[in-house]
């Protein structure tokens, strides 16, 4: 893909962002808009759409939907060289991914730290990275397709794994034991590219060809088939300019000078490092124009050119300087878009609870109540006793219907901040519903549950509504159920709402428990 095509493709993955309902669906939007601006090189829009996507992957509750935010937002880091932000990222998808047990995500988040490990020349680290998570529980996460892009992870561990094997073997690191399982995996990764490459197995995306293509030839290179390697890299550096996305051919010309270093051409070496840091200097991206330049010296020197490699060295000194203002001036530009981020985790947090409590009480709502409910189940299946109560406002219709739903709503902060007053600072009260509310009690059993909800209703009964109302009384009913372990949620408030009905039948402004 080109960069016209990538720019149409940003614009189009932005519109759709904008007309998507759906959080789930606009954070993978904004995923897809960060890889694009990624490739694009432009990294403060990248960051921009990685914590806007991050900020709303919380908003589902989601935990994998995060963890893949937070392997975006890494990704991001890592390219502009923030190491310690993208070591906490990967972590922290990581982590995510282990809660949630979702096999893919811990997958994802390891085969992208091994890329980031591998941008570092840290081969060996990257190895054993993908080794140990191809011998754990979670290596199903591999051959498990996602819905939007196929078995594009399985398809990158085996690039990663034969890039990082491969050259962390020809730079003769010791993986002791392992040793033998290494070189059996890098020639199994390296059958399941070739049959990428032939065709024999469909890609998954146009833009994983070049990656094949450069791991398959730091295979040749590593195994000294240089005709191969060379053809390899070829290829790469062609399709990449037929791409037009300067970063991409700079990294291809890069790669095929490390290659021709290898093979001792320095001539090769200087034409192809020479142009790829022209490539990444134009694009603002210095540091991998220094490490080109710093090929383009070696090689001058290897050729006994003392005075030309010795120019370049100096030329690389006084660009540090540049170097330095330029990551400053980015770091400003990313340290904003980290306070958005700070800024988005503080919304995350304020809408996480907003999402657990009524808003006209200020109690917890359903969802909330039914969390501690579970916990409470759990708690009796280990022989803790508790018991909950449904309270429902007798004759509530009636309020509404006489004085207003303003009033009713008034009726109800009322009884809620009176039921509050009444009950044990261990106990909790959640409204549930138009005017019926759960009381969970542990620690107590049903009858002794009784007691405590004999004291809400005489509670409720004393209110006044002189301004309100004058003349006005309002009564509660409750119904009281031991919490069993041996029984869900869903049984216990069926008891609990049972008890209550008979409470009315009863004549109302009463409580029973169930039987």
């Amino acid at each position: 893909m080109n960069a016209a095509a990538l720019q149409q493709e940003l614009q189009e993955v932005e519109e759709a962002i904008r007309t998507t309902q759906d959080a789930a669906a606009r954070t993978l939007l904004h995923r897809d808009a960060a890889y694009s601006a990624m490739d694009l090189g432009d990294f403060p829009m990248a960051m921009t759409h990685a914590v806007t996507g991050l900020d709303t992957a919380r908003t589902t509750h989601d935990l994998s939907l995060q963890a893949k935010a937070h392997v975006t937002i890494a990704l991001v880091m890592a390219e502009v060289y923030d190491d310690q932000g993208a070591g906490k990222h990967f972590h922290e998808a990581e982590d995510l991914s282990r809660l949630a047990r979702d096999p893919r995500g811990v997958a994802l988040a390891n085969v992208n730290a091994s890329h980031y490990e591998m941008e570092r020349q840290q081969y060996e680290a990257a190895t054993r990275r993908l080794q140990d998570l191809l011998h754990s529980s979670y290596s199903s996460g591999l051959i498990i397709p996602d819905p939007r892009v196929g078995p594009e992870l399985q398809q990158s561990f085996h690039v990663n794994y034969v890039k990082s094997a491969s050259r962390a073997l020809d730079s003769r690191a010791d993986f002791g034991a392992r040793e033998a399982d290494v070189q059996q995996q890098l020639a199994q990764s390296v059958a399941f590219l070739q049959e990428l490459y032939d065709g024999r197995r469909p890609l998954a995306m146009p833009r994983l060809l070049p990656e094949v293509l450069d791991a398959l030839a730091s295979d040749a290179g590593y195994r000294q088939e240089w005709a191969r390697a060379q053809a390899f890299a070829d290829e790469r550096v062609e399709l990449t300019q037929l791409g037009g996305i300067d970063t991409a051919i700079g990294r291809a010309l890069h790669s095929r000078a490390e290659l021709a270093a290898q093979r001792q051409d320095w001539a090769a070496v200087i034409r192809d490092a020479t142009k790829a840091a022209q490539l990444f200097g134009e694009a603002g991206q210095e540091l991998r124009a220094v490490d080109a330049w710093q090929l383009v010296a070696d090689a001058l020197a290897q050729q006994g050119q003392d005075r030309e490699a010795f120019r370049v060295q100096r030329e690389l000194t006084s660009r540090a300087a540049g170097m330095y203002r330029a990551f400053l001036q980015q770091s400003a530009q990313l340290r904003l878009i980290e306070q958005q981020a700070q800024a988005a985790e503080v919304r995350a947090v304020a809408m996480a609870e907003a999402a657990l409590r009524d808003p006209l009480t200020g109690m917890p709502n359903r969802t909330a109540a039914m969390q501690r409910l579970h916990t409470m189940h759990q708690s009796a299946a280990q022989g803790r006793v508790s018991s909950a109560a449904l309270l429902d406002i007798d004759h509530f219709k009636s309020v509404n219907d006489s004085y207003g739903h303003a009033a009713g709503d008034e009726v109800l902060r009322a009884v809620a901040a009176a039921v509050q007053g009444a009950i044990r600072d261990t106990d909790s009260l959640a409204r549930i519903g138009g005017e019926e509310f759960l009381l969970l009690f542990p620690d107590l059993d049903a009858q002794e549950a009784l007691g405590v909800c004999e004291r809400v209703t005489q509670r409720v009964a004393q209110l006044s509504w002189p301004e309100l109302a004058p003349g006005l009384r309002v009564t509660v009913s409750i119904g009281v159920a031991d919490v069993l372990g041996t029984e869900t949620a869903s049984d216990t408030l069926r008891r609990a709402d049972q008890a209550m009905y008979r409470a009315k039948a009863a004549g109302r402004d009463t409580v029973l428990a169930a039987p």
